[in-house]
Parts: structure tokens; sequence; C-alpha cells
């Protein structure tokens, strides 16, 4: 019998790493290994946010390795003590001796497995460009659904496929093809020029604010989220899938839903 090879945390970073490095990208997300576990992985689980609740599922299914699309550390919230709650959190990470390992915007953008372009999947649309080019680059896309539908069939389709439909700011045509993606918190590429040059139907995204009624008015625009976590589970889930499958490892995917 063939001896298994065993798989080290350095071997799994560095190919994260490799399949990251066309993406990186400027980011608030300190991206990458974020916390140092055991150093054999067997098992990887993947989810949307790094918390405690998070953490301790992950221990309880004997994970060595967590795959996240929001880690821990945060350019301008960097942690300046070891609080109570802050300590909570390194407690259950060095009792499980679980590994971390988070990527935010160079997740939403990636080309093949990133959150934006699986949502074209979803749609069943085709993606035609990068969409929403800022300083830190184009981190979601542009897609166009096979043929044009009425606006209230774009819906159903976002809700069968992807989930609720959360708000649906309802100022543009009544027929729609063009679609912009940017999963989570990307209504503020509203101002995009491709918007802004009505080269977009609908904006699909995760949240909603305020200034986004007068925007979506005045660009004559839809604007359909379906909820943060909903748009942004697809990308870490996909990856984790790679990876377990690159290095023959257990993998689970841990749905934590926030409702939002």
């Amino acid at each position: 019998m063939k001896k298994q090879i065993k798989v080290t945390r350095e071997d799994i970073v560095k190919h994260l790493n490799m399949l990251f490095a066309e993406v990186m990208m400027p980011d608030y997300s300190y991206n990458g290994l974020q916390f140092e576990g055991k150093k054999e992985v067997k098992k990887i689980v993947s989810g949307v946010d790094a918390n405690v609740e998070f953490f301790k599922e992950a221990a309880k299914r004997k994970a060595d390795f967590a795959l996240v699309h929001h880690g821990l550390f945060w350019k301008g919230g960097e942690w300046t003590k070891l609080d109570r709650i802050n300590t909570a959190v390194v407690k259950i990470l060095v009792q499980a001796d679980l590994n971390l390992y988070a990527m935010h915007l160079p997740l939403d953008a990636h080309p093949v497995f990133g959150n934006n372009v699986m949502l074209a999947k979803l749609i069943g649309s085709e993606v035609t460009a990068p969409f929403g080019a800022g300083k830190s680059g184009a981190v979601g896309c542009l897609c166009k659904l096979t043929k044009p539908m009425k606006i209230a069939d774009f819906k159903k389709l976002v809700e069968k496929n992807i989930g609720k439909v959360m708000v649906h700011l309802d100022f543009g045509k009544p027929t729609v093809q063009n679609i912009a993606i940017v999963s989570g918190g990307g209504s503020s590429y509203l101002t995009a020029n491709e918007i802004y040059n009505g080269e977009v139907d609908v904006l699909l995204t995760g949240e909603v604010l305020h200034q986004n009624v007068g925007t979506c008015r005045e660009r004559e625009v839809h604007l359909v989220s379906a909820g943060h976590y909903n748009t942004e589970i697809w990308g870490v889930k996909e990856l984790g899938k790679i990876v377990a499958e690159e290095f023959k490892l257990e993998y689970e995917f841990i749905d934590m839903p926030t409702g939002l």
C-alpha cells in the first residue's frame, strides 16, 4: 500500500498564494495566513466570517486549516490590546491549533472561483468584462444574460439560485440583460463609469445604503441586493473544494448565515 504523503501548512499556504498571485490588489484586509496552527494538515474547512463561533465549529469538526473571506485583521481596525473578546478568539485558536487563512478582495475578483464570477454562473450569464476599476482594481464583473428578461423574472432567478432578494431599488428599465455584479458591500460601485454611461441594467450586490436610492434614480438603474452573506459564500466554498482536491484532504464548508 502506498504511503500517504503528509500535507503541511506551508504546502497549502504556498498553493493559496500562487492561486491568488494574479489578482492581488490593495485591500483593507491583512490577507494571507493570519494565525499559525498545527504543521500537518489533514482536514480543511471554509466559511465566510472569522469569529469565535466559527472557530468553535471548526474545532468541533476537527479541522486543521480554515479558509475565510472575512478574516480577523483589518487595516485601520488593528488590535491594540488583548481585551476579553480578542482573548477569547486567541484562546480558541490556540486550543484548536487551527491555521487561519483569510482572503478578501482578491477572492471577490478571482476570474475562476471568485465570488462575482461564481454569481454570474449561478444566474446563467456570460462574463463579458471586469467591472468597477478603482484604487483596488476591478473587483466585480460585467455579464450578459442569454436573453433579455423582465426585472421581475430576474429577481426570481436570483432568489432561486442565490438567495432572497433583500431590497430592490426599482429605477431601471422593465426589461434587463446587462448585469454588473459586486458581491457583499458593492453598492458603492453605482458610481462606476459603466453605470453612468448606461451600459448596465442591474447592479447585483449584497447590501444597500440609504444614499443608493438617489444614485439609482439619477442613473436609471436597478439595484438588486441578495444579502452580504448569500453573495459571498460561493468563492470561499469553491476555493475549499479546489484546495482539498489538490492535496486530497477532507473538507467541509461551515455555513453560518447572518440573515443579512
